[in-house]
Order: structure tokens, then sequence, then C-alpha cells
């Protein structure tokens, strides 16, 4: 991999890796024609970078990529490196950003100078990596709560796109229902399926606790089964408390005790009010997870599994 010093403005700068070399940020150029560009045909993740007692550590890495691979060859994109090399690509541009705490994106794409619609054997996959600071990405992020609100717009069903693959197109249906939340005064959309049952956030997964189980839904509800979810399912279990996953209704929204998202830039949000419904203040369970996240993700406290991947 070429190398170049990392930008001096920590506090502001991108570091971006683009099809085999870093290069400065603003320098990255695509074609007006690109594929992605008018079709949103992208697959990409989000990862967290943290400060630990050990040194910089990624969160859960190769799960990501993992992930990440498995919708790229759900879109046909030629991926041009073996996952674990991309698990070292990923290390070694975290490493020459010179951050301790990030958000890094990975991002492959379809480019081209067409505006043909299907772009197998016509358009090249490029792929980036972007090691950008994290900070400001998160509303409230010092003390993060949320007032959601339950969407008009519905999430997309998994038959027409399929809710396993993190897909830059199938954002602009998150898009519609943030942008509708946010107008109306609240921090967060719910969107429910086709079924008029609850799905996720536009970004995120939703949690509800019902007399000290902890509950979400699955893959079945057209959600993305996100890698912190999974985290505080697993977390979850090793202390103790009772999960159940299984689909989620309107009603529970209703009467749930607690209720939360997870996702890579949030982890664990409370949620403090839903439409109408103030939320109860005690959130015995919620805090209890969060703190029980941050903490494993800072290092602090060990994981149930290989989860942090130092950046020496």
């Amino acid at each position: 991999m070429q190398t170049t010093p990392p930008p001096a403005a920590l506090d502001e700068a991108t570091t971006v890796w683009f099809d085999g070399k870093l290069q400065p940020d603003a320098s990255v150029a695509i074609h007006g024609l690109t594929h992605a560009l008018h079709y949103g045909s992208s697959v990409f993740e989000g990862i967290r970078l943290y400060p630990t007692p050990r040194g910089p550590a990624i969160f859960r890495l190769s799960d990501h990529v993992e992930r990440l691979y498995r919708g790229a060859r759900t879109y046909g994109l030629e991926m041009p490196y073996p996952a674990e090399r991309f698990c070292e690509i990923i290390v070694e541009v975290a490493k020459a950003s010179g951050r301790d705490a990030a958000y890094i994106r990975p991002l492959a794409f379809y480019g081209g100078d067409t505006v043909r619609l299907a772009p197998a054997h016509v358009c090249e996959t490029h792929v980036l990596v972007a090691v950008l600071p994290f900070s400001g990405l998160i509303k409230g992020e010092e003390a993060p709560r949320c007032a959601a609100t339950v969407s008009p717009i519905m999430k997309s069903p998994s038959a027409a796109l399929p809710s396993w693959v993190k897909a830059g197109g199938h954002y602009t249906n998150s898009i519609l229902a943030l942008s509708d939340a946010l107008a109306r005064g609240f921090d967060e959309a719910i969107l429910l399926n086709d079924r008029g049952n609850v799905a996720e956030g536009s970004g995120e997964n939703i949690f509800l606790i019902f007399d000290g189980v902890l509950t979400t839904n699955d893959g079945g509800s057209d959600i993305l089964e996100g890698i912190t979810r999974a985290s505080v399912l697993e977390i979850a279990r090793e202390l103790g408390i009772p999960t159940n996953v299984r689909t989620l209704t309107r009603a529970d929204l209703a009467t749930c005790d607690e209720a939360f998202f997870t996702g890579t830039a949030a982890e664990v949000v409370p949620i403090v009010r839903i439409d109408s419904r103030i939320m109860p203040e005690e959130r015995p369970l919620t805090e209890r997870l969060r703190t029980t996240y941050s903490d494993i993700v800072r290092g602090n406290r060990p994981a149930p599994g290989n989860w942090l991947t130092l950046v020496g």
C-alpha cells in the first residue's frame, strides 16, 4: 500500500485510501457518469475506532468486512482483495490517519462511464476506505437520548430490496423517513414494515424491554441485523438478562417499559419519547447495557469474544 504522511489537522481531516493508495481527500475524483452516483450501486460499512488502554482498536472489524463482502456478492461487485487482506488494509489506513478515535467508512461501488442500468461486465468495482473524525456525527453524543416517531414511510420489504445488505441505494428509504421525523421535531424515525409491524430506525435497530426481558426483532421483520444489535444480545446473555427475539408490534411501543436504539455510530441510545408517549425516566436495563457496551468497546471490560483489533 502506498502511503503518505497523515494530514496535520486531525480535528477536520479525513484520511482516504482509494483503489490502492492513500491520497488527500480533496483529490479523490470519480467520473460524472459513475454508476453508483446515478443508481446507488454501492455497499458500505460504518466501523468505529476506539481509544483503549492498549492503544487504538477497531471494533468487530472482521464481522463488518464479512457483511460488506456478502453485500458485494449480492450486487455482483467483484472485490479486488480477499476479505482477510481488506481487513489488513483497513488497519493500515486507520494507523496512517494518526487517530485513536474515528469513524471508518469502507465503500465498494460500481464506476464506469455509462448510464446503462445493469452494471455487470460494463462497470468496474472501485474500493475506498475513509477514516474521519467521529466528533459531531451524533447529536448529543455526550448524553445520548432520542425522541422517536412512528414514520409514515414504510420500510422497504426484503423481497424488494434485501434488508441484509448495507447498500447505498437502500438508504433513500431512510432519508425519507428521517427527514420527515426531523421536520416534525423528532430525532429519529421508527419504520414499520409492509405488515404494519415494527422494523427499525432509519439507521439503527430497536430494542424494547418488558418486565426485565430484552426484546427485539429479526431479519423476518425486514431489518438489517446489525453488528451492534448482535453484540448487545450477546452482552445481555452474558449478564444474565433474559432475551426474546420476536415480531414487534406497534402496540408494543405503547406498552414497553424501556426502549433504545443500537447502531455503530449511536452505540446504545435510550428512547425517551415515542410520538406523544413520554417514556419512564428510570431505565435500569438500558443504562446497564449502555455502560457495559461502552466499557467493552473502549477496552475497559473483557468482551464476550475477540471483538477488538489493535491498530499498532
